[in-house]
């Protein structure tokens, strides 16, 4: 017994060390290798009627990368970066996905963000996809099953473990991660249904019911989904953006509204390319984050994915941030946010 009661005090004393990405200052020492332009697909670019031509630009994104030269004409080259810290083993990867309402924006040009991640030992691969002036709805959502599709294809080369695929993205991009891990088989474009296993999703605000969100900032909706022309011509550019996230336009103009209610076609064309239509049991655990005074993506609609998931006993968490609005969080909540996203993914056994 004497011996039994020594072992438990010896063990009490030892106390087991917390991981060094829990220390938020770690994130800022992260010094990535970067792989860039690596060309993950070739795509037709049919164009779309109902896009803005000029969307503008976001700010903080990649130049976009001239095509091959054995690329065909009328295509289009889709590129990605890896970035990645030395391990001597596997590491767990993520499938960044940018924002920017489908319509503009590339992949981030800094790791910033989500050196977090890096800090935690995760590999990060950032998207390009087709935006909505290449290519309306279901293209982004089948680029981005083509980019999972590269990265079980060259696990071995980069070092991915593929039994830890994380997919992340913030707006539009936090929506087609849902997608990514929610959506059917039938979302697979051809040569690209070898895909690995998605292990949680991270979405930070993005959209999760379209037939409802194309009612309250619909702009870019309507456009993403390419089904209607705008009731006004699109004239000029429109402005750029110096956030890496897009806020979708109003969809009241000052010359009178932009686009006639959604017609029965376009509501089920929008309920089709929303993550709540996809809810089961048996999903990817899911990560939450959003303001509650969000302009552009209603917290409504974070509400509803939570309740959802909730009742199809999915794993999920969430994080909503006070007064924040569409991403550009302070500091301090975005920190807090992203522990959190860790802290959630090492509970699924997804970081050690």
């Amino acid at each position: 017994m004497a011996s039994m009661v020594a072992v438990t005090r010896v063990c009490a004393q030892t106390p087991v060390a917390a991981p060094a990405w829990m220390d938020t200052a770690s994130w800022e020492n992260v010094h990535p290798v970067a792989t860039r332009n690596i060309v993950y697909a070739n795509v037709l670019v049919p164009g779309n009627p109902s896009a803005n031509p000029n969307p503008g630009i976001a700010g903080g994104g990649m130049p976009r990368v001239p095509n091959s030269p054995t690329a065909a004409p009328g295509t289009l080259d889709l590129h990605l970066d890896v970035l990645q810290m030395a391990s001597p083993k596997p590491t767990p990867v993520v499938i960044q996905l940018h924002g920017g309402g489908w319509i503009r924006g590339d992949r981030p040009s800094s790791f910033r963000t989500f050196s977090a991640l890096l800090a935690a030992g995760m590999s990060v691969v950032t998207v390009d996809y087709r935006v909505g002036k290449e290519a309306p709805a279901p293209a982004a959502i089948g680029d981005v099953r083509c980019a999972m599709a590269w990265v079980k294809a060259n696990a071995a080369k980069y070092n991915f473990d593929l039994t830890r695929v994380v997919v992340y993205g913030a707006s539009a991009g936090g929506h087609l991660a849902l997608m990514a891990g929610y959506a059917p088989a039938s979302f697979n474009p051809p040569g690209c249904r070898d895909q690995p296993k998605v292990a949680a999703v991270l979405d930070f605000y993005g959209p999760t019911n379209l037939a409802e969100a194309i009612n309250q900032h619909g702009d870019s909706v309507h456009q993403w989904l390419g089904l209607e022309k705008p009731l006004l011509p699109y004239t000029g550019t429109a402005p750029a953006t110096s956030g890496p996230d897009v806020a979708p336009a109003m969809n009241e103009g000052g010359q009178g509204p932009r686009w006639a209610a959604p017609n029965a076609a376009t509501l089920a064309r929008a309920r089709k390319m929303s993550p709540m239509s996809y809810i089961r049991h048996g999903l990817p655990p899911t990560f939450i984050v959003n303001g509650d005074h969000d302009p552009a993506v209603d917290p409504t609609q974070d509400a509803q994915l939570k309740k959802a998931l909730d009742a199809a006993d999915v794993p999920d968490g969430q994080d909503i941030v006070p007064g924040g609005g569409h991403g550009n969080f302070p500091k301090a909540e975005a920190d807090k946010a992203m522990l959190l996203c860790l802290k959630f993914l090492k509970a699924q056994g997804i970081l050690q």
